[in-house]
């Protein structure tokens, strides 16, 4: 049988150990939102009374966990745990350094082959030094080594960043039709990366009128409704079309749904990990069908969150959810169409 490559396996640890975090941090804070809907509109939306306040306090909590334990788990399958220090610090210099998504990929490799180097490196050393090895030359020149590469990580990735929201920001802000598709394709590109972030952060900037938007909240209105379809509609192709799925990506497929009604896009990189000429451009097309309906239809979200727990604070519920299943449909028929069907890899061996 043919076996994975050590990338998508090393990516995968990371995933399969951080999406508990964002599953769990997206739906508090979305409940967090919704306990306080009678507040929208205020700046202390989301946490004007203890309950929600709560709530949306440990869900930032877990949601903040996210990049480093992504990145953590990259370098744990590549280093074993000597790599988990090293791995975790990456991800929290790519979420404090603005790198992001794809910065704590980046980092999560650095780390894993870091420590694997200092453990070719110490190999000849005699048994007494073991413990020195485990308490201080892996974690120490690990750690060290780690925070020099991502330096460089961060010093890359941040600029792009900055382009993409000057982007955003130069749309003629009456054309609320393009801004819509452009914040839903942004959204589904990189399913949670610096790209998604970029016109997340826009979208949030955009209710308090920061963001040069005529009506501030249909960038939020696109974005909610855009976000909700990248996870949804890979579940919704593995219904419709399962054939062309593995029994694996079948299995996230059941996951991608509640994350993708949870407007966690995360959901929906299995699939793009698996598949990628297929799926990040089936994706993209539906989110930004999605969101440029949903500008077109001038449709507005007060909240700085998607998600079905926030379907209360938008300015009409029966469209934005046509919208959003326009999206998803759009989507999932695009990768029902460009996907081949799927063959057991031990048959391929026995066939050849």
């Amino acid at each position: 049988m043919k076996r994975r490559s050590s990338f998508y396996r090393d990516v995968m640890s990371g995933v399969s150990h951080f999406i508990p975090f964002i599953v769990a941090g997206g739906m508090l804070i979305s409940f967090a939102f919704l306990f306080d809907a009678s507040n929208a509109g205020t700046a202390t939306f989301g946490a004007t009374n203890a309950f929600s306040a709560w709530l949306l306090n440990i869900g930032g909590i877990a949601m903040g966990l996210m990049l480093p334990i992504l990145a953590g788990y990259i370098a744990f399958s590549i280093a074993d745990r000597p790599g988990l220090l090293a791995g975790m610090l990456a991800g929290m210099l790519a979420k404090n350094g603005g790198s992001g998504f794809l910065g704590a990929i980046a980092g999560g490799f650095a780390a894993g082959y870091i420590i694997k180097l200092l453990k070719t490196a110490t190999k000849g050393l005699p048994l007494s030094f073991e413990g020195a090895k485990t308490l201080i030359i892996f974690p120490v020149l690990g750690v060290l080594l780690t925070g020099l590469v991502m330096i460089g990580v961060n010093f890359v990735v941040v600029p792009i960043n900055t382009v993409l929201n000057s982007l955003l920001q130069n749309l003629n802000e009456g054309s609320a039709v393009v801004l819509g598709a452009v914040i839903g394709a942004m959204l589904a590109f990189d399913m949670g990366g610096p790209v998604n972030k970029v016109a997340y952060l826009f979208a949030v900037a955009s209710l308090t009128g920061n963001a040069g938007i005529t009506v501030p909240s249909i960038a939020m209105g696109a974005a909610g409704c855009s976000g909700m379809t990248i996870s949804t509609s890979c579940f919704l192709a593995t219904i419709l079309f399962p054939k062309k799925f593995s029994q694996q990506l079948k299995d996230s497929g059941k996951a991608a749904l509640i994350m993708g009604l949870s407007y966690i896009g995360e959901g929906a990189i299995p699939f793009a990990i698996e598949h990628p000429k297929e799926v990040i451009p089936s994706i993209m097309t539906g989110a930004a069908v999605a969101g440029g309906l949903s500008g077109f239809l001038k449709l507005t979200l007060t909240a700085p969150i998607g998600g079905v727990f926030t379907l209360p604070l938008t300015s009409n519920v029966l469209l934005y959810l046509l919208c959003f299943v326009i999206g998803t449909l759009v989507s999932t028929f695009m990768m029902g169409t460009m996907l081949k069907e799927y063959v057991e890899e031990e048959n391929l061996d026995e066939e050849s």
